[in-house]
């Protein structure tokens, strides 16, 4: 959805993939002039970078910057999410995840847990989620920290095959009675203009 969305709006423009882990993101796109990756551990082509710190990069350094399924990762989303459109020029990308979602409900109520991203580890682990948002709060955050640019958002709903026809139009319609129960996440993008230029 993301890579759709940039492809449709901006063309040679430089992109940061904040938090891309394998850069899936990257072969996605169309018209890409130059694309950075960075991580909390580096990698082949993947910048070691710690969101929860100052980035080391300068104002509007990046035309578009991307965190994707990211911020629920850290301490300090508000930080990061300050920095990410410090750093960007044109506009940032958010997709976060909606934990209220009826699928981990159901998972949860029949003791599965949420996620692996929740268990309670033996040992410290770097990669778990830190907060367990719903499809509101999401929105509030992000229109909220957002304020001072234009911000679009759309939801993410579960990709279906076989039961694609049938599925896909029945949880469009689920979704617009109760988000918190029917959409799997949502993809914002906030728009930071020429207010960098």
């Amino acid at each position: 959805m993301c890579a759709e969305r940039i492809n449709r709006k901006y063309s040679d423009y430089t992109l940061m993939d904040a938090g891309c882990r394998t850069m899936d993101l990257k072969p996605m796109l169309k018209e890409c002039r130059e694309y950075y990756g960075s991580d909390l551990i580096a990698g082949e082509g993947v910048l070691e970078c710690n969101l929860e710190e100052e980035l080391p990069f300068k104002d509007g350094q990046f035309d578009i910057v991307t965190a994707l399924d990211v911020l629920e990762h850290l301490n300090n989303p508000h930080g990061a999410l300050k920095e990410l459109c410090r750093i960007a020029r044109r506009a940032v990308f958010v997709s976060l995840p909606n934990m209220y979602y009826i699928k981990f409900r159901m998972n949860f109520l029949l003791g599965k847990g949420i996620s692996g991203k929740y268990n309670f580890h033996k040992d410290p682990v770097l990669d778990r989620h830190r907060w367990v948002m719903s499809y509101r709060e999401t929105v509030e955050f992000i229109y909220h920290n957002c304020a001072n640019y234009g911000v679009e958002h759309e939801p993410i709903l579960p990709a279906r095959g076989r039961t694609k026809l049938i599925m896909e139009p029945l949880e469009k319609t689920l979704y617009k009675f109760s988000p918190n129960a029917f959409a799997y996440g949502s993809l914002f993008e906030v728009t930071l203009g020429d207010s960098r230029d």
